[in-house]
């Protein structure tokens, strides 16, 4: 009898408790207030109660914490669902029994899944804990364990997904996408300057026609009609170049498994024949002379004239004249020394030091170069762009001055190697030296040990012999 009176106390107590609260924060907040019942008969808010219930406010549930000397807790909140706290958070779970065995679920974490559903504008009713919990005990009630049918309806998501992805990916799955998955690795190793090169040519002449083609669903014509093209433009060597862009980036996604045949002909049959053009350069000792004479007399800017004037003497390449800093010459001992960082060399070449070019420097080369240092000195280009020196002169600097003085079709930057080259040679300078100075890499073996000794002393007589033979015929009419 002191047993029911007791419970019948409890209860009041709950309830009386609830209204206060009600009338205390009001009728909304009433709303959150839950009972709770203590099934671990842990001490809850200063309060021991064995088989009863307490009242809770979501607060409360939000400041519930681990209690001292505890590694988990498990705060029971009625009809076998409990909110589980550990070190790594809270979450609700339900504890059932299923063909003889114990198992749990869990329903979410807090705060993400809430004790109750609620109405959400726009989202309409969002269930909470409570309403899973029902879900749960009507399937085991069936005899269905909820933890394995969940597992089974995520795994038909996944596949369900991976069919819609795999559908996604045949159309999505472009010439364009794979084409820029195969740069990504093609470009490594490159220098900056090639790698846009062939990213320009894609995208002009590429990417506008069969971008957009999955690579499943191209075909040999569709590949055809863009070499083609390119070649009714008169730019036989770019739909050359092109066509082997189109086959290295097919035959890699043939590799992938993308494709199980590369769906393009034999491309030598779409282009005329190729006639290796030389680099335009002078021959005729005369035109040479007045070239010279022609680059005294120029009326452009100081720093344009300054690079007519040395470029010939140096016989270097157009890239490693315009990217020339003050830093690499020493104009006291007459020698530039080209840095592999600048020179024309495979990327891993470029990152090693040893890779340096060495230029020695004319009498008439360091009397140019000493002048110029007054003007450009201080900054960090030799030859710096009109637009300030953060920036090298511009690749068509040099040609273009070559045009305006008349000699265009004759005479390229480039030019000026070839008769370095031709020159020296036929005047009976070791050919070696000659190569080594032009930093070509000989083809030949045997020779190659022999190059590997930089033959400086005789270069360093041999860039002086050029200077004062280029004179020599500047000064004859």
């Amino acid at each position: 009898m002191f047993a029911g009176f007791f419970y019948v106390f409890q209860f009041h107590c709950v309830s009386l408790r609830a209204t206060t609260y009600r009338k205390k924060y009001g009728t909304e907040y009433g709303k959150s207030i839950s009972v709770v019942y203590r099934a671990d008969s842990v001490p809850y808010n200063n309060a021991l109660i064995r088989g009863g219930y307490v009242v809770v406010t979501d607060k409360e549930i939000e400041n519930a914490s681990i209690l001292p000397g505890k590694k988990v807790r498990k705060m029971g909140v009625g009809q076998g669902l409990y909110l589980f706290i550990n070190k790594s958070g809270k979450s609700w779970r339900y504890d059932y029994r299923l063909d003889g065995k114990r198992k749990t679920y869990t329903f979410g974490r807090y705060p993400d899944l809430p004790l109750g559903g609620k109405k959400i504008k726009g989202r309409g009713y969002v269930k909470g804990a409570r309403d899973l919990l029902i879900e749960a005990k009507q399937l085991v009630a069936q005899g269905i364990d909820p933890v394995i049918l969940r597992q089974q309806e995520k795994q038909k998501t996944i596949d369900a997904q991976r069919v819609s992805d795999e559908l996604i990916a045949v159309d999505h799955n472009t010439f364009k996408v794979v084409a820029l998955k195969w740069f990504e690795i093609k470009k490594v190793g490159l220098a900056e300057s090639y790698s846009c090169k062939i990213m320009g040519r894609l995208d002009r002449y590429v990417f506008p026609h069969i971008g957009s083609i999955p690579v499943v669903k191209l075909n040999k014509k569709q590949v055809a009609d863009v070499i083609s093209n390119i070649v009714d433009c008169g730019l036989e060597d770019s739909a050359r170049r092109v066509g082997q862009y189109i086959k290295q980036i097919l035959e890699y996604s043939c590799d992938r498994g993308d494709i199980e045949f590369i769906p393009m002909g034999n491309i030598k049959t779409l282009i005329p024949a190729h006639e290796v053009q030389p680099m335009p350069a002078l021959a005729d000792i005369k035109r040479i002379g007045e070239l010279l004479r022609a680059i005294d007399v120029y009326s452009g800017t100081f720093i344009v004239c300054s690079a007519l004037k040395v470029l010939p003497m140096l016989a270097v390449r157009g890239g490693e004249f315009r990217l020339a800093e003050w830093t690499e010459f020493n104009l006291d001992d007459a020698m530039w020394t080209i840095p592999a960082s600048h020179r024309k060399l495979k990327m891993k070449a470029k990152k090693d030091p040893a890779n340096s070019h060495l230029v020695p420097l004319s009498i008439q080369a360091v009397r140019l170069l000493k002048d110029l240092y007054n003007l450009t000195g201080r900054g960090r280009h030799v030859f710096p762009s009109v637009r300030g020196d953060a920036r090298p002169m511009s690749e068509n600097t040099i040609n273009i001055a070559l045009h305006n003085m008349g000699f265009k079709g004759e005479l390229v930057g480039h030019g000026f190697r070839a008769m370095f080259s031709t020159t020296l040679n036929e005047q009976g300078f070791n050919r070696d030296a000659v190569e080594r100075q032009l930093a070509h890499k000989e083809k030949d073996a045997t020779r190659g040990a022999y190059n590997r000794a930089e033959y400086i002393d005789e270069r360093i007589k041999m860039m002086q012999h050029w200077a004062d033979y280029l004179d020599n015929i500047k000064n004859k009419p």
